[in-house]
Parts: structure tokens; sequence; C-alpha cells
């Protein structure tokens, strides 16, 4: 209306261009789900059988997405296609944690009589996700990217409220109870576990590139989450959200100490030199195999001598033969990000030349 509002008095005098604000719906969250409700079903009333709505939604919080399909269930409407577009572009002039993305959501009315239970929707809501997630990658263009990491979080999001929305019923859900269940209530809700879960799907599923498979399958979640982080980084992607969301994505809970900073638009991971001896050894992150190469990097940077790395790698790991082809395919990763990251041009180097001295190593 701040565009069009001159504009369409004049080429529409009989119309008005009050946005009509003062009848937003507003209130605590289950009399919001409610109002919101009767607003769809009236709308869903006054559409044809073989019409549709579109839903422009734009949210990162599973617990809002999660409302979303509750309202959207509720009214008789179900998900039938959703594609992610960029609505904000990269600029000096905003700052914050805004979404670049916004999902579109086609509706249309809800016609089935099925029930489902819980333990047959998950294996199809993982389908789903990786079918949207195949979809998007097959069309992605390499040398300028369509899509950003938040934007395929986006999708899983869309492409679990498909499969809840399908049926109409699920064993386990009443939807009526999930409707008045109050903000301040303990514990994520069923729905709320269910959208959770397609965002740990994209996350085991959008392997890094140029990262190995099988090895990427044998990363704990917090090693997944520095590597995925680097990764969003080496893309230009300094949003605190994003990194937020990949964190729930992969269940890692104490992420906060792996960045060297978490102020909007600046955050990024650790290197090897930030990290120096901080968490070495402690549980989790701090004893991971990750963590060892990153110290192994650190430490050949420090002395100017890569024999440093590879002796503490050799003095620290009981299994290092067992986990030498792991180490150098992590130290050759590593060596890629100096193209795209000007802080990990040193380590990168190092990382590089460690990876040969491990190459060639013998008993």
């Amino acid at each position: 209306l701040a565009w069009y509002e001159k504009h369409l008095t004049k080429l529409f005098p009989e119309w008005y261009t009050d946005s009509k604000r003062i009848l937003a719906i507003q209130g605590k969250a289950e009399n919001f789900r409610k109002s919101m409700v009767d607003s769809y079903r009236n709308l869903t009333r006054h559409t044809a059988d073989d019409g549709l709505q579109v839903v422009m939604f734009t949210h990162q919080d599973a617990s809002v997405w999660a409302d979303l399909a509750l309202i959207l269930w509720a009214s008789g409407l179900q998900v039938t296609a959703a594609w992610t577009i960029a609505t904000e572009t990269d600029t000096s002039l905003k700052q914050g944690n805004y979404v670049q993305g916004t999902v579109l959501l086609v509706l249309r009315k809800q016609t089935s009589t099925e029930t489902i239970f819980l333990d047959e929707i998950y294996p199809e809501v993982e389908l789903e996700v990786q079918k949207q997630l195949a979809e998007m990658i097959r069309l992605e263009d390499n040398e300028d990217p369509n899509f950003g990491d938040a934007d395929y979080q986006l999708a899983a999001y869309a492409a679990a409220l498909r499969v809840l929305t399908k049926y109409k019923k699920i064993a386990e859900i009443d939807v009526e109870k999930e409707l008045s269940r109050s903000s301040q209530a303990r514990g994520q809700s069923l729905i709320e576990r269910l959208i959770q879960n397609a965002v740990k799907i994209a996350c085991d599923y959008l392997i890094p590139r140029g990262f190995d498979a099988n090895i990427w399958k044998m990363l704990s979640a917090e090693e997944r989450f520095y590597i995925k982080g680097l990764e969003v980084e080496s893309h230009g992607e300094y949003r605190a959200g994003v990194y937020q969301e990949l964190a729930r994505g992969f269940g890692v809970r104490e992420y906060l100490p792996l960045l060297a900073t978490d102020k909007a638009n600046q955050t990024r991971l650790k290197t090897p030199a930030e990290f120096a001896t901080k968490q070495l050894r402690d549980t989790g992150f701090g004893s991971s195999l990750v963590r060892q190469v990153l110290f192994a990097i650190h430490e050949a940077v420090r002395t100017e001598d890569p024999q440093a790395g590879r002796v503490w790698l050799r003095n620290e790991l009981t299994d290092f033969w067992e986990k030498r082809k792991m180490m150098i395919h992590l130290l050759v990763w590593f060596s890629a990000l100096g193209i795209s990251l000007t802080h990990w041009q040193e380590p990168a180097a190092a990382a590089r030349i460690l990876a040969g001295v491990l190459e060639n190593e013998t008993v």
C-alpha cells in the first residue's frame, strides 16, 4: 500500500486504501490461534472446491511453524505445494538477523478422510524433505546460487507441512487441545517435534560440498555443526539466526563456545588459532577428532613446522592409523577454505601441507 496508495485511488476511485490494521488478529498464543482458525475456516467456506489460497510465510522458529500447521489443518486446508524465494537482498543498510527468504505455500481444501499414526508419519516426512531438497539442489546454479542455507531449512519446514496437512487426522494428536495449548506450556508439542525433526533431516541430508558422505555419517552432532557452519560462512553468511537454526537442526545445545563472535551480521566460527587450547580434551566437541585436527593445524602454524601437527596427532590418538584417512580428508577439506575465507588462508595452507605429511606417514 505504501507503494500503490496514490495510484490506486486514481485508477479505482471507489476502492479504499486503508490497511485495516486495527482489525489485525492479536492476543495471546492460544487466542491468536483460535482467531486465525476462525478466519481461515471462513476463507475455506468461500473457496471453490477447485480453488486455492496462497500464504506467504517467513519464520525460522519450529514452534511458529507448528502453530501455522495447526491453524491450516484445523481450518480444513492442506499444503499442496511450497517454494522458497528470495525476498530480501544483502545490504549494509539493514542490521540484525533479518530473514532473506519467504516460503510461498499453496493451500487447497482438505478432502482426505484418512487417519495416520505418528510412527507412520515420521518416515513419510523424511522422504518428503529429501524430495524437496533434491529438487532444489537439482535446480541450483553453482556459479550463481539461488538458495542459501536458510532457504533449505525453510523448505524442510514446508515439506513437513505438506505431509502433516494431507491427512484428516493424526491418531495421537488432538487438534482442539493443541489449539488451546498455553504459550507457557512446558515442552514441545508433538507437531513441533515433527517439524523440528524435518530440519534435522535436512541438516543430515545436506552434506557440505566436497565432504565424503561416509565420513559425514561418522561425525558427532557438534562436529557436523562446525563443518556445516564453516561452509555457511564460506558462502558469506554471517547472520546469527542461521547458526542458531543449524544448532537446532543438529541438536547442539552448547554451540556458542565454537563461535568467534555472535554479533548480528558478524557471526562466524573460531579458527584453529582462536581455539588454541580452549576446550581441548573437554567432553563433547573438545574431545572430538575434528577438534584434534584443528589443534594440529594450530601447532603447525604456531611452530611453522607441519611435523608438530603430525606429532600431536600421533601422540594424542591411540587409534591414529584407523583414523588416518579420516584426518587426511578433514585436512584437505579445511585447506579449501582459504579460497573464500581470508581469515582461513594461513591455517588452510598449513592443513594442506599437514595432509601431505599424513599421506606419506609410515609405521
